[in-house]
């Protein structure tokens, strides 16, 4: 049974300038990972972020919980990355989550979707 749970996604731009966006995993495989539209992540926010600048994304993090998926790939203009982040060592609870740079062009949509094992 699916276990939807939330997550974030940290940015850094060019300028320096830190983005958090929200995540919502439904915990669905091949569902679309949702992101912060400006009112919270949830089950009916957009399905990418587009960046105002050139950014690096140094950071993901996810409340522990789901039941039917492990792990989201990257797409960047709707089309999957090579980069898959699997949940368990980005945890919120994980104080040594592993560092990401994983660069983005300004005015590209990023997104994700869930996987399972």
């Amino acid at each position: 049974m699916a276990t939807p749970e939330y997550g974030q996604m940290m940015f850094v731009g060019q300028s320096g300038t830190s983005y958090g966006v929200d995540l919502y995993i439904s915990d669905v495989n091949n569902g679309r990972v949702t992101f912060d539209g400006g009112a919270g992540a949830g089950s009916t926010s957009p399905t990418f972020w587009i960046p105002p600048e050139n950014v690096i994304l140094t950071d993901f993090s996810m409340t522990t919980g789901t039941a039917d998926t492990e792990k989201i790939r990257l797409c960047v203009n709707s089309k999957p990355m090579g980069t898959v982040l699997r949940y368990v060592p980005h945890l919120s609870t994980n104080s040594n989550r592993p560092p990401l740079r994983i660069g983005f062009k300004a005015g590209s949509q990023i997104s994700a979707f869930q996987i399972s094992d």
